[in-house]
């Protein structure tokens, strides 16, 4: 486990590397904005925030289980928030786990592996930022989510250009592995879509709760982030939306491509039907001619007779591709 704490205000900044979670009371003053980022915990190392700040138990246990979903829980001297973070990779997408506990002398932040954004968070702080530095701990906990709702955008913006990438690839030259990109992309957008509607739902009851951790004056920065989320959903609906076109385009293209064939090999078919009952006639091989067998086949032993057919034969081809194609059908 891994503790960092950064204790700032206005005029100063500060960063420390604590051994143990009973260091942190020592460093709360009332005048400084205190932040705690704990990484890589299990619940046994935790457990001392029970003792040391009151945390429910269940709060600590639920920090550390990466299958929850964003959510805000308001206990009576406390905030605790779950957010989960989203990247887009190579791989595909991949979600982070941030819990965050909110109280009046302090925040504290619980990841398992370190966050980039996060970490960028730390060094705007340190560099003395102003836009960071303004506000008490409600405006941190405001930054923290307009952080990770931001990194959202850049997910977003993966997805757009994937699905460019997939509307070329489906007017062009439609394949299987197409079909299973869309399913993919559509799959993806679902699961960020429900990560985000959480979001949206952590920050609009953080906006609208009346507990007094939150100034009033600060309420307007989470309704901010509030209209980011919406943002952000009618972004995967219109995206999700392209997909599912783009998939109906691919089976429109598959069964026209279909149909194109089946006309050939119609066309074809239609070319050998009476070259085969020509074929079928003279395959009977009947005794030849003579005035004293006049219902036999006299061709059978005519010196041009197979010449003679083949010519029919081929004939009766041109002529049928010739009508084919004033008829459209070539």
């Amino acid at each position: 486990m891994k503790i960092t704490a950064i204790k700032y205000s206005a005029t100063m900044q500060r960063t420390y590397e604590l051994e143990s979670l009973e260091e942190i009371p020592a460093l709360q003053e009332d005048n400084f904005v205190l932040w705690i980022d704990i990484t890589e915990p299990t619940i046994e190392e935790l457990s001392p925030l029970g003792s040391l700040f009151g945390f429910h138990p269940l709060a600590i246990e639920d920090s550390v289980q990466a299958e929850e979903r964003p959510k805000i829980d308001e206990y009576d001297e406390y905030l605790f928030v779950i957010a989960k973070t989203v990247n887009a990779g190579e791989e595909g997408i991949s979600t982070g786990h941030l819990s965050i506990f909110f109280s009046k002398y302090m925040l504290i932040t619980i990841h398992k592996k370190q966050l980039k954004r996060i970490e960028e968070l730390k060094e705007r702080i340190l560099k003395k930022k102003p836009l960071i530095l303004k506000g008490r701990g409600d405006f941190l906990l405001y930054r923290i989510l307009d952080t990770i709702v931001d990194n959202y955008v850049a997910v977003i913006e993966d997805f757009e250009d994937k699905m460019d990438e997939i509307d070329e690839e489906v007017i062009e030259k439609p394949t299987g592995r197409t079909i299973e990109k869309i399913r993919m992309l559509i799959r993806q957008i679902r699961h960020v879509h429900r990560l985000v509607r959480g979001q949206r739902d952590v920050v609009e009851k953080l906006e609208r709760s009346d507990t007094p951790l939150i100034k009033p004056e600060t309420r307007i920065y989470f309704r901010d982030i509030y209209d980011h989320t919406i943002s952000l959903l009618d972004s995967m609906e219109n995206i999700r939306g392209n997909a599912e076109g783009a998939l109906e385009v691919y089976h429109s293209s598959l069964a026209n491509k279909m149909n194109e064939i089946m006309k050939v090999l119609t066309i074809i078919a239609t070319i050998f039907i009476p070259l085969t009952f020509i074929t079928g006639i003279y395959g009977m091989n009947f005794q030849g001619g003579g005035t004293d067998k006049p219902l036999n086949m006299p061709e059978l032993y005519s010196p041009y007779g197979y010449v003679s057919i083949m010519v029919v034969m081929v004939a009766i081809s041109i002529c049928m591709l010739i009508y084919f194609n004033r008829k459209g059908w070539l």
